[in-house]
């Protein structure tokens, strides 16, 4: 008797879960928010937050006190007196962010602690964002795991570098987000979402695209009337607009150079066609001509090899910097107006090196493997360079470093296959079809900003490794939220 009223009460909420987009039925598949704070009493949960915060004790001791072996962490640090806003490669949040920290102390190993902590919050918004859309604790417990326990996230946050950050952001805007739709609108989280969405953008560029997504999202969701339906995307639009306007204000209170937003886009994107851009095809704009490249394509470096290999045609014939990049932007265009098929092989190869690396034949430049990005790998000549440039600015640079196989075993083990990122994919696109009510908002929220990030780079610039770890993050929370669609009675709370 017991198993048959549970069965029904099973099939009540799945029905629930079925139904059109009404209020009725997104209160019916939402937790409430007192149920949230409950929920994070969940033993399960309580688990993953005490084997992450483990892990991190466990990496704080065995490599001490960060990973110094990005030359980008320098100049993210800003160190030795670099301006603010004197950098066109990147925006200036993640070193806004770092500067603050230095302000609390200048020890190198606090900095990496409070990325750490973050990383363990991040996991929470994941898991709490999950189960606000009305699904088993249990299930919500596996996008969660990711940043509690994955050891490409536990290098990121040991490192000083902005992609930790942006996902943190990415994480606690999203989750804000479904706070204020689901299940009724609450303007205030959806300020938060807006702020928290365009603060990720100016940590890292390719985040521009994550406010647009939550605008386009509150739009189609909201259901409500005329008034407020323009309050809902006010309050989804304006907090992150005035956001960039502080940052750009900032830019001329400070005197700034560059906003490192898309300073070197025409760079960027003269990198992404030149190692197939056929000039036989198109006409070079004026000035350009001498970027034509005389080799046939399977003798040219990758992408990276036209930016940063210092004997490319682009160096020696014109000055890096934002200035010569319209020229460079041109040419560009022109090639992917003209070879639009080799344009989008490119593209859609560099998509699928994300599920696996292997599908195209490494070349120079090609875009940062992920045996570089590994606790494993160590260039002992680099780190002391890095070491002492950031000594400038911290104090307690010198690495030590114990059980490094260890802990790129750990990392490899840890990291999700190529076939499990396809399932999850397969998922998501089977949820935005099939799903119903909040689930297919979740689906929409985490889906378009993990395609988001996929896209932007290899659009724009080239594959690298690293730019897939924050969308992957958020890509297995829309598979999990596919496979409830798929499996209503995941859905049970």
């Amino acid at each position: 008797m017991r198993r048959d009223w549970t069965l029904l009460n099973a099939a009540s909420r799945i029905r629930a879960v079925n139904k059109s987009s009404s209020g009725e039925s997104r209160a019916a598949v939402a937790v409430s928010p007192s149920e949230q704070f409950q929920d994070l009493r969940y033993r399960p949960f309580l688990v993953l937050v005490a084997l992450g915060i483990l892990l991190r004790m466990i990496l704080m001791l065995a490599y001490f006190p960060a990973i110094m072996l990005h030359q980008d962490s320098q100049r993210y640090a800003r160190v030795g007196g670099w301006p603010m806003y004197s950098d066109f490669w990147m925006p200036a949040g993640y070193p806004m962010f770092l500067w603050l920290l230095r302000r609390l102390s200048n020890q190198l190993w606090l900095t990496i602690w409070i990325q750490h902590l973050l990383g363990l919050v991040t996991g929470t918004f994941l898991y709490l964002s999950i189960r606000r859309l009305g699904v088993a604790r249990a299930l919500a417990c596996i996008p969660a795991a990711i940043p509690l326990l994955s050891g490409d996230r536990l290098y990121l946050e040991h490192t000083i570098m902005a992609d930790h950050l942006m996902i943190f952001l990415m994480a606690g805007g999203i989750w804000a987000a479904i706070c204020g739709l689901v299940p009724n609108l609450r303007l205030r989280w959806l300020v938060l979402a807006s702020t928290l969405l365009a603060m990720a953008a100016l940590t890292r560029s390719v985040g521009v695209v994550l406010l647009p997504i939550l605008v386009l999202s509150t739009a189609l969701w909201v259901k409500e009337p005329f008034r407020a339906r323009c309050a809902a995307l006010a309050a989804a639009l304006l907090p992150g607009m005035a956001v960039f306007a502080l940052y750009v204000g900032g830019f001329y209170f400070a005197h700034g150079q560059y906003l490192g937003l898309t300073d070197m886009s025409g760079w960027n994107l003269y990198s992404r066609v030149a190692p197939f851009a056929d000039c036989g095809k198109f006409t070079p704009p004026e000035g350009t001509a001498i970027l034509c490249d005389e080799r046939p394509p399977s003798q040219r470096p990758g992408p990276f090899g036209y930016v940063w290999d210092p004997k490319n045609i682009a160096a020696n014939h014109f000055e890096w910097g934002p200035k010569t990049g319209r020229k460079l932007g041109e040419f560009a265009k022109r090639a992917i107006v003209h070879q639009p098929g080799e344009y989008a092989r490119s593209v859609l190869t560099d998509l699928a090196r994300f599920i696996d690396p292997a599908i195209a034949p490494p070349r120079p430049y090609g875009g940062q493997p992920r045996e570089i990005l590994s606790f494993g790998w160590r260039d002992t000549a680099l780190e002391d360079r890095v070491v002492q440039a950031m000594s400038r600015s911290y104090k307690g640079t010198h690495v030590h470093l114990h059980g490094q196989y260890i802990l790129a075993f750990y990392q490899n083990l840890s990291r999700p296959s190529g076939l499990i990122l396809a399932m999850l994919l397969i998922l998501t696109f089977t949820g935005l079809v099939r799903a119903r009510a909040a689930i297919r908002l979740g689906i929409a929220l985490f889906a378009l900003s993990a395609f988001g990030l996929y896209l932007i780079p290899v659009m724009t610039l080239s594959y690298a490794f690293r730019y897939g770890i924050p969308p992957e993050t958020f890509i297995i929370a829309s598979g999990v939220l596919g496979g409830a669609s798929k499996w209503p009675r995941l859905i049970l709370q």
